[in-house]
């Protein structure tokens, strides 16, 4: 069975999922990795940043694949609403999963992170006065 990202597929399942997660990776700001102990058979997950990076600075999970005896299936994130819960990945409708993953992944809150736009004036700095001495201290 050919191999996609540590994951075994079935090889009619293995192109699907090649060419799905090779189009959202040029989105860009997103990783893919393999959890080999989720039964039975393992599973590949998308997110802004990969596993074991900074808590603070991760990024949520928006698309979850498994492998199957017949097609392979997309997992809905659990805080996005968008589509079904379980999606069969097949070429007829990979335009249409597509979009669906790339809204989950605008619902998780996992896009990119947007470089912080600086000023181009000057900035109003209010500065707290000098703390006075109270008779008690």
């Amino acid at each position: 069975m050919p191999n996609v990202h540590g994951i075994e597929f079935h090889a009619n399942q293995a192109e699907l999922v090649k060419d799905l997660i090779r189009e959202l990776l040029k989105d860009g700001h997103c990783a893919v990795y393999a959890l080999n102990n989720m039964k039975p058979n393992g599973e590949l997950r998308m997110a802004t940043t990969p596993p074991g990076t900074v808590p603070r600075e991760q990024g949520g999970v928006f698309c979850r694949i498994r492998p199957g005896e017949r097609e392979a299936t997309l997992i809905r994130p659990m805080n996005a609403k968008a589509g079904e819960k379980w999606i069969p990945v097949s070429k007829i409708t990979q335009a249409q999963t597509l979009e669906t993953i790339r809204t989950w992944r605008k619902q998780t809150g996992s896009l990119p992170p947007r470089p912080h736009a600086e000023s181009a004036g000057p900035q109003l700095v209010i500065s707290a006065g000098k703390k006075k001495n109270h008779p008690g201290q």
